[in-house]
């Protein structure tokens, strides 16, 4: 798959996802990565990379509507066929796979920051450019990190 295919199957995928979330959640897309896979003891390139995007949610949720958005989230993908893989109650998160292999899963940061994030490939290394374009910078705090603090109410998943 080429780098252009694996941004629209990125984002296809967090599209359909949050097509199941009611009601619509803001958000902003983070630019879309590549990381070369390696294996054994000296890190040996297995001469090609998995394609990542993360959607970071805007929108305020309060701590007792993460379960609703966990289950919301988890009938979405089923209801598309994809397995569930792993689910950590803990610190909420969950994980799928779809039917062509590729991944998907929530997560839900200690500062109230909720991300959803998709993962394909393989794709291509590219060593000397990155892979999906020129770079637009994202939105980022004072202190260089990304802002993705949520600052959006919303009447229902606020409250």
């Amino acid at each position: 798959m080429t780098p252009e295919q694996a941004v629209q199957v990125l984002d296809a995928l967090l599209d359909e996802t949050m097509a199941a979330i009611r009601p619509r959640l803001r958000y902003w897309d983070g630019w879309p990565r590549s990381v070369e896979q390696t294996a054994g003891p000296d890190d040996r390139s297995l001469g090609y990379a998995i394609a990542t995007r993360d959607r970071y949610i805007m929108t305020k949720i309060a701590p007792t509507k993460h379960g609703a958005l966990l289950g919301i989230t988890e009938r979405g993908w089923q209801a598309r066929g994809y397995t569930i893989t792993s689910v950590n109650p803990r610190q909420p998160a969950m994980f799928a796979t779809t039917g062509a292999g590729h991944g998907v899963c929530v997560l839900f940061g200690a500062a109230g920051n909720i991300t959803f994030q998709a993962a394909v490939g393989p794709i291509p290394v590219i060593r000397d450019r990155d892979p999906f374009g020129t770079y637009i910078p994202e939105p980022t705090l004072a202190n260089g990190n990304l802002d993705i603090i949520p600052r959006c109410d919303d009447p229902f998943w606020s409250c």
